[in-house]
């Protein structure tokens, strides 16, 4: 009988030890399960670097020769036409007329409403007196027949980084101007203001028209003081067509005769842009000619020596 104690007292020792172990085990396992291995993270600056890629980089149409020394500038289209064919050249304030150099395009794309382009230039560029050139002139052509060339004058290509090309109204009567931010200034300007000063349809002409019909009435007005009927009679005195009336047939002929020689920038700023439209002709005896169809006369042009289209005669 005591033999059969100390065997149970010896398996009940051996179950305490066994049950302690497996214990152990458990929790050794249950650590294992929740510890957490860190893991690295790439720093905020790393995925930052592998997300972020220029708008350069995503340009498929590109004018002009990218080098070490070369500067670059983007040019969006939202003039709301094709654009095949552009020219840049520097801003030179003695001659309008003087050459473009070659188009840079060169059938490669075309520039739809809305794309943008990537043009690389020489930023240190000197002009033949040596003088750094700050400022240059973008003339582009469309794919549309019924479009004329469009020109985009003064910009300092320099200290901006993007250049907006866009057009004000719509038909004969739209205006080209540009936008754009200037990286010195760290300002944004547009061209318009100075585009229609130059064709004479600035805001500021038309406030000083207003000012000085106004001016004209009241002394209509003093000089008629006693006469009561009179008021009466100032409907019929009223100037108020006279802002829309334009030079008279003749006056137009001779001063669109006047820009003979000349650009076709100068004869839109004499007598604005054609109502009819302008077409293109191959010539046999003076090659390519221009036909601009005004309400009364007509308008041609030629290409002269150097490549600039100039006006040739007007009937």
């Amino acid at each position: 009988m005591k033999k059969q104690y100390l065997v149970l007292a010896g398996l009940l020792i051996c179950s305490i030890a066994i049950s302690g172990c497996g214990s152990n085990e458990n929790d050794s396992a249950q650590q294992a399960n929740v510890t957490v291995v860190p893991t690295e993270s790439p720093d905020e600056e790393e995925l930052v670097d592998m997300q972020v890629s220029t708008d350069d980089e995503t340009i498929d149409n590109i004018i002009g020769t990218r080098t070490n020394t070369a500067s670059e500038v983007t040019i969006v289209n939202e003039t709301g036409g094709e654009i095949t064919e552009i020219y840049i050249r520097p801003y030179n304030e003695n001659n309008d007329d003087y050459e473009w150099g070659d188009e840079l395009v060169n059938g490669s794309f075309t520039l739809q409403d809305g794309d943008k382009a990537l043009y690389y230039y020489e930023k240190d560029a000197q002009d033949d007196e040596g003088e750094a050139i700050t400022l240059y002139d973008i003339r582009v052509a469309y794919a549309e027949e019924d479009r004329n060339e469009c020109y985009f004058r003064m910009l300092p290509l320099p200290t901006i980084s993007q250049i907006t090309l866009c057009m004000e109204g719509t038909g004969a009567d739209s205006i080209p101007y540009a936008r754009y931010y200037d990286s010195d200034t760290r300002r944004e300007y547009s061209t318009l203001n100075d585009v229609m000063e130059r064709l004479g349809i600035s805001s500021t002409d038309t406030s000083d028209s207003d000012t000085s019909e106004e001016e004209d009435d009241n002394g209509t007005d003093t000089q008629t003081p006693q006469n009561t009927p009179e008021p009466t009679q100032t409907p019929s005195q009223t100037q108020a067509p006279e802002p829309t009336q334009a030079p008279s047939s003749d006056e137009l002929i001779e001063q669109a005769k006047g820009c003979i020689g000349q650009s076709v920038d100068a004869l839109y700023s004499a007598v604005g842009e054609p109502s009819g439209g302008s077409e293109y002709v191959n010539e046999p005896e003076s090659g390519e000619t221009g036909y601009y169809y005004y309400d009364t006369f007509t308008v041609s042009t030629t290409v002269d020596e150097n490549g600039n289209e100039v006006v040739a005669g007007v009937w």
